[in-house]
This record gives structure tokens, sequence and C-alpha cells, in this order.
């Protein structure tokens, strides 16, 4: 009977860190600046548009 306890005790511990974990991640919003880095680091723009969007986050 104590190692079913043992279990359930480890799975609480689990689904409590990946649900934490989770929330965390959802509430941690990108900054518009974050996103085009991301964007011009992953090739999605060129130099140029990133520059351009940069100078627009800037005003």
């Amino acid at each position: 009977m104590g190692f079913i306890w043992i279990i359930l005790i480890i799975v609480g511990i689990y689904f409590f860190y990946n649900s934490n974990h989770n929330v965390n991640k959802f509430l941690h919003k990108k900054s518009a600046d974050d996103i085009i880095k991301e964007r011009f680091a992953n090739g999605e723009i060129d130099e140029e548009t990133y520059m351009k969007m940069k100078d627009a986050l800037r005003k």
C-alpha cells in the first residue's frame, strides 16, 4: 500500500511541475522587438526589412 502512495506522489509532482511550466510559458509574452529579432534570425525577413521594422518600433 505504501508503494502506491509513493507512485501517486511522484505522479502528482510531475503533473504539478508540467502545469506550472506551461503556465509560465503562457504568461511570458514576447516583445515586438524580440519577435522581429527572431524572424530575422530565422531568415523570415531580410536585413532591410528588419531595420525598417526596428526603426518603426522606436518611434
